[in-house]
């Protein structure tokens, strides 16, 4: 047992080392996959009693290690929570990682540029655009297709997960995946015709180094995008220790193989299930995928696994690299801007090309929308004049003033058409002299009315007899407004400790992630320990303190007695002292099954006790005070 994880010292010193083992064979048998009181019990230990296992069940429940929720008709289920599992994992277990030579290997999967990148154009395109909703809540076939292609996710990265999800008719995996994390994350919200970004939301993702935001889609799509089992979700966590170093291909087979020793598999398709997951790494931008001559799968990351899955001590500093504004337009964005800037160039420049060095361009039209969505053209030289590595070429600054000077110099304004039904209303209107200043007449029966004086001129027309009706005439669908995050260099930690700590993969989006505790009222009912040995105070106190024969009727009773709290009595065996744990009694003849540990030699065996060899005993009770 490690005494450290890669995070921080985990305090597990409340607990004695009979409540560790338990610990540790939960969670390498359950993962973090819910379990019932049956499942758990039916666990057992050579030795360890029945009683013992129970009271170290209880003293993990207390120390929150173990929670509980009660279904509806009373049902417990038990859990490890996702962040108590990942912190057990290196105290608990040391994977074994067998490196492979790069030579020779069968590239079958690059990694893309990252999820990250496919969020952040998005959210762009459904600042810009919209995402309206049809009908039956789903996206239209058009916008559908624009998004899938300003991703780098696609099927070939998905469809080994057999993902279910929500209209899965119309959408392909890689946009189901693409939209359930923006949900989920709460970037952006459903309302019964579109879809919308949550801007407070947006601000507090922006804020994020790129390190931060893939930390919390690490543990965001190892939770939602797999099958409910234990076995592939400990090795989508047990890949991300430090036996799994950056840039190092290592044979996925070894760590199967050593999975299986520990007793965690629990399909014969390990490695079709394990593959299917590292296929999405891959495609989220975090590995590469190849193949040995022999056919077997190896990976490798391209970034530090242990960094991504614990808080670590280790600080990394955020990148901070400049854009590079090309002589043709092109603007150069490296891996290291940060995305607060992105964003920023996102509205003012068109998507080019998106990788690790993504590129985008500048245009009149990319200008044009920048100045539509409140951007105005100096501010979009002041912007690339502070975030380039070098001066901005002068025909491309030329250029960006002379489109300030061509758009926008003339506007449509906002104002209601107020309409009388004949002109003897309108006379009446234009002669009133509180209307003066307050409507333009501009037709026998019309006028045109700023909103701002909307409310002012009903009270003057009601005045009047000339009361307008409450309905207004239809007005066109506003167009999406795309939300300028300004960044003053004083962020709050605040946001960012939310999003970081918390539990996204629990949120709704629209993949079935088929884990539902959650959903279940949590239960805080933890027995007593004296619970488990009921009648304790009628037993004779002889049995529990003096070692001594007794009549075979009376050592029978002990013996049943230990069987029912499923705990040990001390005797005499081949001339030495021995413990006992009953766990099947016989009537006819009477007879008792067990195991028998050989406390001089620490050895157990399966033994079967009849009365003629019970001689001198003592019920042992376990302490439980």
């Amino acid at each position: 047992m490690n005494n450290e994880t890669p995070a921080q010292q985990v305090s597990l010193s409340p607990l004695a080392e009979t409540d560790l083992e338990l610990l540790r064979m939960l969670v390498g048998r359950f993962g973090g996959i819910s379990f019932s009181e049956q499942a758990w019990k039916e666990m057992s230990s050579m030795n360890r009693s029945g009683a013992e296992l129970k009271l170290s069940f209880i003293h993990l429940r207390k120390h929150g290690w173990v929670q509980a929720v009660k279904k509806s008709w009373g049902e417990r289920l038990y859990f490890i929570p996702v962040d108590k599992l990942i912190q057990l994992l290196p105290v608990f277990f040391t994977p074994v990682s067998r490196p492979v030579d790069e030579s020779g290997l069968d590239i079958r999967c690059e990694s893309g540029p990252g999820l990250v990148l496919d969020l952040l154009h998005t959210l762009a395109y459904t600042a810009e655009q919209g995402i309206p909703l049809t009908a039956k809540g789903t996206i239209h076939k058009k916008s559908l297709q624009k998004l899938q292609e300003l991703i780098y996710l696609r099927e070939m990265h998905l469809e080994r997960l057999g993902l279910q999800y929500a209209h899965q008719e119309m959408y392909g995996p890689a946009p189901a995946v693409i939209l359930d994390l923006l949900l989920c994350i709460g970037l952006l919200s459903k309302t019964a015709v579109s879809l919308i970004i949550v801007e407070e939301r947006l601000r507090d993702w922006l804020s994020l180094t790129e390190q931060e935001m893939n930390r919390v889609l690490l543990r965001t799509v190892s939770e939602r995008y797999s099958r409910n089992e234990a076995d592939m979700q400990l090795f989508r966590y047990l890949i991300c220790l430090p036996s799994f170093q950056e840039g190092m291909w290592f044979d996925v087979s070894s760590v199967l193989q050593w999975m299986d020793t520990e007793g965690m598999l629990e399909a014969d398709n390990s490695m079709e299930r394990a593959a299917a997951w590292l296929y999405a790494l891959a495609g989220f931008g975090w590995g590469d995928v190849a193949e040995m001559n022999d056919g077997k799968y190896v990976f490798r990351w391209n970034t530090d696994p242990v960094s991504l899955l614990f808080e670590t001590d280790k600080v990394h500093e955020p990148k901070n690299d400049s854009l590079y504004v090309q002589p043709d337009f092109d603007i150069i964005c490296p891996p290291g801007v940060p995305y607060i800037q992105r964003w920023k160039l996102l509205a003012c420049a068109d998507l080019i090309q998106s990788d690790r060095m993504s590129v985008y361009k500048l245009t009149r039209s990319s200008v044009a929308k920048a100045v539509e969505n409140g951007m105005r053209t100096v501010e979009i030289l002041s912007f690339l004049t502070a975030t380039s590595a070098h001066e901005i070429p002068g025909h491309v600054e030329a250029a960006l003033e002379q489109w300030g000077k061509e758009i926008g110099r003339t506007r449509f304004d906002e104002v209601l058409l107020l309409s009388c039904v004949n002109e003897d209303e309108g006379d009446a209107i234009a002669a009133n002299p509180r209307m003066d200043g307050r409507v333009d007449r501009i037709g026998p029966k019309h006028f045109i009315i700023p909103t701002s004086h909307v409310a002012e001129s009903r009270k003057i027309l009601e005045s009047m007899g000339l009361a307008p009706l409450k309905s207004m005439g239809s007005r066109d669908r506003e167009d999406p407004e795309y939300p300028l995050i300004h960044n003053n260099g004083e962020i709050s930690d605040t946001p960012r400790g939310s999003l970081l700590n918390e539990r996204i993969y629990e949120n709704q989006g629209v993949v079935y992630s088929g884990r539902n505790v959650h959903f279940f009222e949590a239960d805080h009912e933890i027995p007593e320990p004296a619970s488990l040995f009921p009648g304790h105070d009628q037993v004779p106190s002889r049995w529990l303190h003096d070692y001594r024969s007794y009549h075979s009727s009376t050592a029978q009773n002990i013996i049943e007695q230990a069987q029912s709290w499923q705990t040990r009595v001390l005797l005499q065996h081949a001339g030495r002292r021995a413990e006992f744990a009953p766990l099947r009694i016989n009537l006819s003849p009477w007879r008792a099954e067990g195991i028998l540990h050989d406390v001089e030699n620490d050895r157990f065996e399966q033994m079967e006790l009849f009365s003629d060899d019970l001689g001198e005993l003592k019920l042992i009770l376990p302490s439980f005070d």
